[in-house]
């Protein structure tokens, strides 16, 4: 199983969303674009405890979610060619 690297936002201790999702590059340089985000946060972010991290993934959920998203996609066409 090959794997994805990704960056996740968490604010406080709530994860928010994943911000990226790779299997190019290296954990090496994921990890540094963690850091370079993580520097470029103002203070005011840091104060409400925003910050972001590095985790794993799979191939198998970068699939999923590549269909879900082809499948809201494909009903909000659906949705716009039939106004009401």
């Amino acid at each position: 199983m090959q794997q994805v690297y990704e960056i996740h936002k968490h604010k406080g201790e709530s994860f928010m969303y994943i911000v990226a999702r790779t299997n190019k590059h290296t954990a090496d340089y994921v990890r540094g674009d963690v850091d370079k985000m993580n520097n470029m946060l103002t203070p005011e972010m840091k104060a409400e405890g925003v910050r972001y991290t590095f985790a794993l993934g799979t191939i198998e959920s970068m699939n999923k979610k590549t269909r879900e998203r082809a499948k809201k996609r494909d009903k909000q066409t659906r949705d716009d060619s039939n106004p009401i």
